[in-house]
């Protein structure tokens, strides 16, 4: 009988998506496919491993059903709320942008269509890849970071770690040299999308922008949830929402 832990099961998860990662240069929509839901799954299981250190019934949606087997564990998002919450762990912008991306993509591949470019693939990857060793390492102390570094199997992600932190240092180099005007990009999260190129300088993500017809902010069509209110930003859809839900005024 083969059983593995949080972190065995998370290390095994981080370790088939390597086998996915051939040559930078080389893979295709179902390597990117498989690596992307890896990845995310490793992320979501370090995290129901450091709630399990608070205490194991915080692993659990429902904690009256802990101890029990049977019942369903949190997802990524309930679990980066109680680590925040209950955990006292600090994520950084930086941090959430990444947990943010790799969720949102995963959701994308496991429950409706997915398409993604190459640059916009290799920088998820990076940017995922970096935050793992970042919690591993200061959460965890897994020593998966000198593991990144040393370990011969594992040379393949500093392809993509170092090629994501070179793309979002140029990126801020050029924002602040050029004095350009950017929004949070619908990909990587990170505040790097041209308003005027209408692209990511991070992933190369592009995506028509708009004015928002009721505050005339800029936005990504695709960061609004509801289509019917597509001509609004997702500050005043979220507004619109909650006045129509609660009866006010807005």
């Amino acid at each position: 009988m083969h059983k593995f832990n949080l972190i065995e099961n998370a290390r095994d998860s981080l370790e088939h998506a390597l086998e996915h990662m051939g040559p930078i240069q080389k893979n295709g929509v179902g390597d990117w496919k498989r690596i992307i839901v890896g990845c995310a799954h490793v992320i979501e299981l370090l995290f129901k491993e450091r709630l399990r250190q608070v205490h194991p019934a915080f692993v659990f949606e429902n904690i009256d059903k802990y101890p029990s087997l049977d019942a369903f564990t949190v997802s990524a998002k309930t679990a980066l709320e109680r680590l925040q919450k209950i955990g006292n762990v600090v994520f950084t912008k930086e941090d959430i942008r990444a947990i943010s991306a790799a969720r949102e993509k995963r959701n994308q591949i496991e429950h409706y269509e997915f398409s993604i470019a190459e640059q916009e693939a290799k920088a998820l990857v990076g940017q995922t890849v970096s935050f793992i060793f970042r919690f591993a390492e200061d959460h965890l102390a897994l020593g998966w970071k000198k593991d990144h570094l040393k370990n011969k199997s594992w040379g393949v992600l500093r392809q993509y770690t170092e090629l994501y932190e070179d793309l979002l240092h140029k990126a801020n180099e050029k924002i602040e040299a050029e004095k350009l005007v950017v929004i949070d990009c619908t990909s990587c999260r990170n505040d790097t999308f041209d308003i005027d190129a209408e692209k990511c300088l991070v992933c190369g993500h592009e995506e028509e922008v708009l004015d928002c017809k009721r505050c005339k902010s800029a936005y990504i069509y695709s960061s609004c949830e509801y289509d019917e209110a597509a001509e609004l930003c997702p500050i005043c859809e979220y507004k619109d929402g909650y006045a129509s839900a609660n009866f006010e005024k807005y």
